[in-house]
């Protein structure tokens, strides 16, 4: 099915070859008239003594009949080469009609009437609408092309805008992927329980976690694990931090650098924050600080 703008572009691209051969066509035909009656005009200014054409102010009848011979001979000649205009009369009276020459001879002035062939080739007309095809044709398909990679442009662009939370084992840091301008570290404790807290909440999305429970032992194997993983990636680090203490520092620790990272990414943050506990009873049973509804597009652990 061809779409509107093809259409469009096939219509406006007909009429302006069509325009353009029009005016091409016209001129070369009026050329070719124009040279046809110089041509004309030479022979029978050569012949205009001979022919015995009819002279009313000498009372000279003159012979008609010879005339319209030299007439039809000169038009058979004319009509094997081709010619748009042919002789129609030729008389010492003004004809009637507007395609006529005027010749002086010895002491005498005669008319050539012409008839004249100005129709435009058929041919012509057949080769615009050819080409209209073949340009609406390849038009199209480099319309349907075009379209196709700005699409994949934007689907690239949009996947490369699309945030994504970086946690750096070899820095010890958060940042966002592709600006490294802005970036937050994290001391050892904070950022392996954030680690732990992740991939906790990934394996147990239904679990709360809450401030007045203790740490499920999950977790903290999680979190032992990725302080292991900072002591061979050569971090310093002294004896095993308790993971269990200090929850709500350790928290605390942890959203002041999320918030200097995803201040300008509220749809990622809501994502990869810890929730804080508002209004009253906020260490309540139904209080949690686990994360909710992200996923593994969100972030990205290096070093891991």
């Amino acid at each position: 099915m061809i779409n509107r703008p093809t259409i469009g572009y096939g219509l406006f691209v007909f009429l302006t070859l069509l325009c353009i051969f029009y005016l091409g066509q016209n001129s070369k035909i009026e050329f070719n008239i124009a040279a046809n009656k110089a041509e004309i005009e030479k022979r029978i200014s050569l012949d205009i003594n001979s022919l015995p054409l009819a002279e009313p102010l000498f009372n000279y009848a003159g012979n008609q009949q010879e005339v319209d011979n030299y007439i039809f001979q000169l038009n058979q000649q004319l009509d094997k080469n081709n010619s748009r205009v042919l002789v129609k009369k030729i008389s010492s009276n003004l004809p009637e009609s507007t395609d006529y020459s005027e010749l002086r001879g010895n002491h005498k002035t005669i008319y050539v009437d012409y008839v004249v062939k100005r129709s435009h080739s058929l041919s012509t007309y057949i080769v615009v609408v050819l080409l209209t095809l073949v340009n609406v044709f390849l038009h199209k398909r480099v319309f349907a092309k075009h379209v196709a990679n700005r699409t994949k442009i934007s689907n690239k662009a949009e996947v490369k805008e699309k945030p994504k939370l970086i946690i750096d084992l070899y820095s010890k840091s958060l940042l966002i992927e592709g600006n490294n301008e802005l970036t937050s570290q994290l001391a050892n404790k904070p950022l392996c329980f954030y680690l732990a807290m992740i991939e906790f909440c990934t394996q147990n999305p239904d679990t709360n976690l809450h401030l007045n429970k203790d740490v499920p032992d999950a977790l903290l194997e999680i979190a032992d694990k990725y302080f292991h993983r900072l002591a061979v990636l050569g971090h310093t680090v002294r004896k095993r931090p308790n993971f269990s203490n200090s929850l709500e520092k350790t928290l605390s620790e942890i959203r002041a650098s999320l918030d200097e990272v995803l201040s300008d990414y509220p749809d990622l943050k809501s994502k990869l924050y810890p929730p804080r506990a508002h209004g009253e009873g906020s260490r309540s049973k139904l209080h949690s600080y686990g994360l909710k509804g992200f996923a593994d597009t969100d972030y990205e652990v290096r070093g891991k």
